[in-house]
């Protein structure tokens, strides 16, 4: 007999009508990908889907080597017409899917027509799987992948250390460069509350001072409901994510990219 919380999961995918949200995450600690791994456990709470993007390579800290699976495919090959995308997909954990995507992100400047379609339609049905797409984001502050810039939704979770704090004003100052409208912070290994409220003003702060980025509070990863936060209606001040407006701006930050580089 289904649990209650997986009868509501599936009846929320069978009546979903919009493909599910889509969210870059960074992670600030040090140890990001195990902070990464600790966020996208949490958000599988409830009986949820989530299909991760990784743009890591095996030798830079990939999700499969986190939950000791070899490295094996890649989206890449979905758009090259070799594979499926299901082929690429992974279940390292309950409600947890992995998609490499490291070689796929170096490729994405460089698509043409046929290929961007099939990344249209591969993005679509991992959507269409998922309760939510999460883009486990690599690179530096100083160069976004085209995923992370496309992401409607950009989550920062961060350590409450020194190291967290001062990793995520570079991230926050980042961001705000690269354009981001908001940025929606949780915080992951505070004493209490009350540290984690702190923190988070501190940086609030910090981004109103500097850059002027609205932060918003989803709470602490373990202890708030962070996977009903992330996958709510984004409201009026994030407008609805969907396949369409993803690959829309993941085409044009793409194509930016192709001219830069």
């Amino acid at each position: 007999m289904l649990h209650a919380a997986d009868q509501a999961a599936g009846l929320r995918r069978l009546f979903r009508r919009t493909p599910s949200p889509v969210v870059a995450l960074f992670a600030c600690g040090r140890a990001p990908r195990a902070l990464a791994v600790q966020t996208l456990s949490a958000l599988t709470d409830g009986a949820r889907r989530v299909v991760a993007l990784d743009e890591h390579a095996p030798e830079r800290g990939s999700l499969l080597a986190a939950f000791g699976y070899p490295d094996s495919g890649d989206l890449l090959g979905a758009l090259q017409g070799q594979a499926d995308v299901t082929d690429a997909m992974r279940e390292v954990a309950d409600g947890l899917w992995v998609v490499p995507a490291a070689a796929a992100v170096l490729a994405v400047p460089l698509l043409d027509d046929v290929r961007h379609a099939r990344l249209e339609v591969a993005i679509a049905e991992l959507q269409r799987r998922a309760d939510l797409l999460a883009i486990h984001a690599a690179g530096d502050v100083r160069q976004l992948t085209p995923f992370a810039r496309a992401a409607a939704r950009r989550l920062l979770v961060v350590e409450a250390s020194g190291v967290g704090a001062r990793s995520a004003c570079q991230w926050i100052k980042g961001l705000a460069a690269a354009g981001a409208g908001s940025l929606e912070i949780a915080v992951s290994g505070a004493r209490d509350r009350a540290d984690a409220t702190a923190l988070f003003a501190s940086l609030d702060d910090f981004s109103a001072r500097h850059v002027g980025l609205p932060l918003a509070w989803r709470g602490e990863v373990g202890r708030d409901p962070l996977a009903d936060a992330m996958t709510a209606p984004l409201g009026a001040r994030h407008p609805a994510e969907n396949a369409q407006a993803f690959i829309r701006r993941l085409r044009a930050w793409s194509a930016q990219a192709g001219v830069n580089g």
